[in-house]
């Protein structure tokens, strides 16, 4: 017969040991620039894929004629507006779908993240912003896609 210590029994069930030594599952705030700044440098890359053809591809065109971009994720709006494609509209839906699971990943809570919000403008390098749910802003730069 075996025996747990008393601190690791839960209502009658086991716990797994590292869930009885810290709360592996609470929100931390600092994992929201890691966790942003992979979700955009992925939607910013060869990896973001769609209707035979490379979506980043698409994103130069748009910035080289001389439009910013914007990608709104929780609403999925995309600016400029008039240039939104089918290839766009699916692969914005593609990666929103995904962003409850990547925050989750990564100890974010999804509904501490007021905004969430990649910019790639004209004349700078191309970033993610979130706003917490304590009104901080999390910056991070992008360095890729040109």
């Amino acid at each position: 017969m075996a025996f747990a210590p008393a601190s690791l029994i839960l209502a009658n069930n086991y716990l797994p040991l590292n869930e009885a030594l810290c709360d592996s599952q609470a929100m931390k705030y600092k994992n929201i620039i890691s966790a942003i700044h992979n979700f955009g440098h992925s939607f910013s890359s060869y990896e973001n894929y769609v209707d035979d053809d490379f979506v980043i591809d698409e994103l130069r065109n748009i910035r080289r004629n001389g439009y910013d971009i914007s990608v709104n994720w929780l609403t999925r709006e995309f600016e400029p507006s008039q240039l939104l494609s089918e290839r766009i509209t699916k692969s914005i839906g593609y990666w929103a779908d995904s962003l409850e699971e990547h925050l989750v990943k990564h100890n974010v809570e999804p509904s501490a993240i007021k905004s969430l919000v990649f910019k790639w403008p004209v004349k700078t390098m191309h970033y993610i912003v979130a706003i917490d749910d304590r009104d901080i802003e999390h910056k991070k730069v992008i360095n890729y896609a040109s």
